[in-house]
């Protein structure tokens, strides 16, 4: 049994608890409850530090680890596109090591489950056995009508594979599938994986509503994406029917238990209402990605008041300078005042945790769940305030808990 003393405790399903003691047993957590008195000699007291729920990464591209900062310049969105699929032909080292370098630096950066986007030859051997829980989404993309069977195919065999997997208590590997996006994926191949991830009871990622371009697109068949087809000869005349937009695609997931759109960043009012109305298909904002590419504001606001599911990703090293969901939640929290922090919260735990299908298990303290958790080190003269302690400039992930274990050893 651990017991672990925090200045605050933040369950997300409560208000935070000052003096909060969280008990461990076996790996998941036994309790959680102001401390009774003086700490005895089973209780580490972690000192001036906040306890939060392990953070829960929705969306990441962690196979480009290797790159020190983001892929410049950001526009045009398609040249930019361009230079992505030239560093990735170019780049020297294994896969397995890029994955292995981005999982180190999202654990280092207190996150507990991470959804990755996964390419090539991408195998479960890439997953380090000591690592952190993944929820691998195989990247599928065809947009000719003849590849469609080797990317069911594909995607079958991904999802087999990952089930063979060894699992550990170390090692958790979770099949998922993720049509890339829809100028890159035609309508048919799109609907015959909605259709195995509702069959194989798996979750499922779109790049969706991401650009204006890609509205373009679906409405009129014009427009940059076009042009860019055009170019690598993958433009056929009906792919898309005319009028198309990201609702089509909405209307598809709300089939599907766990479905996550990344991005979001263009969607209309009624779509945001069908997102209200099906909290089972979650909206994944990447907020400094979305901001290196300049986009106008996102609707995350209007979608947490309209009751619509947000959580939050970093995206990859292309777009973003690091793996770190907790300089995500911070950059929204200054942004967005103090107001929305329980909910910037929560968007970082137990709703990603929801949306990668692991909601039973993981993203809250409380009774029960995993013992999956993030140590914040806080700023003492802001200590009494406990969100604004949490979300102050200074604060910062110190340690790492998955399963019980220490992931990242304590650096108070």
């Amino acid at each position: 049994m651990k017991r672990l003393l925090a200045r605050w405790v933040f369950p997300v399903d409560q208000p935070p608890i000052e003096r909060g003691v969280v008990e461990i047993v076996n790996g998941v957590i036994s309790d959680v409850c102001p401390l009774n008195g003086q700490p005895d000699a089973d209780t580490t007291d972690l000192g001036d530090v906040a306890i939060i729920p392990g953070l829960v990464n929705a969306h990441a591209h962690l196979e480009f680890s290797s790159l020190d900062s983001p892929i410049e310049p950001a526009l045009p969105f398609t040249d930019w596109i361009g230079r992505l699929l030239a560093h990735r032909r170019a780049r020297t080292g294994s896969l397995t090591q890029f994955i292995h370098a981005g999982v180190h630096e999202a654990a280092t950066a207190g996150t507990s489950l991470v959804g990755d986007i996964v390419t090539g030859e991408w195998t479960p051997d890439c997953v380090p056995e000591d690592g952190l829980p993944i929820v691998a989404f195989r990247e599928l993309i065809g947009l000719l009508p003849d590849q469609s069977a080797s990317q069911l195919d594909l995607a079958n065999q991904h999802i087999a594979d990952c089930r063979a997997a060894e699992q550990t208590e170390q090692r958790v590997l979770l099949p998922a599938i993720s049509p890339h996006a829809p100028y890159s994926v035609s309508p048919e191949l799109f609907h015959g994986l909605v259709d195995l991830a509702r069959t194989a009871e798996v979750p499922l990622c779109i790049h969706l509503a991401e650009t204006q371009m890609e509205l373009e697109l679906l409405k009129s068949g014009s427009g940059e994406f076009f042009e860019m087809l055009i170019r690598f000869d993958l433009w056929r005349e009906g792919t898309f029917p005319r009028n198309s937009r990201p609702m089509d695609y909405l209307e598809a997931l709300s089939s599907l238990p766990h479905a996550l759109i990344a991005h979001g960043n263009y969607l209309a009012d009624d779509e945001i209402d069908f997102l209200a109305s099906h909290p089972n298909i979650a909206t994944v904002f990447c907020p400094r990605t979305h901001a290196f590419f300049g986009h106008s504001n996102h609707p995350w606001e209007r979608l947490l008041d309209a009751g619509a599911t947000v959580c939050i990703g970093t995206d990859g090293r292309s777009s973003n300078p690091e793996y770190s969901l907790w300089a995500e939640l911070n950059f929204l929290a200054r942004s967005s005042g103090a107001d929305r922090m329980p909910q910037i919260l929560e968007a970082g735990t137990l709703r990603g945790a929801t949306a990668l299908g692991q909601g039973e298990k993981t993203g809250m303290i409380t009774p029960g769940k995993r013992a999956d958790l993030t140590v914040i080190s806080l700023n003492e003269s802001t200590a009494n305030d406990p969100w604004m302690a949490l979300f102050a400039a200074e604060s910062k992930p110190v340690t790492t808990i998955v399963m019980g274990s220490w992931i990242r050893t304590p650096g108070l």
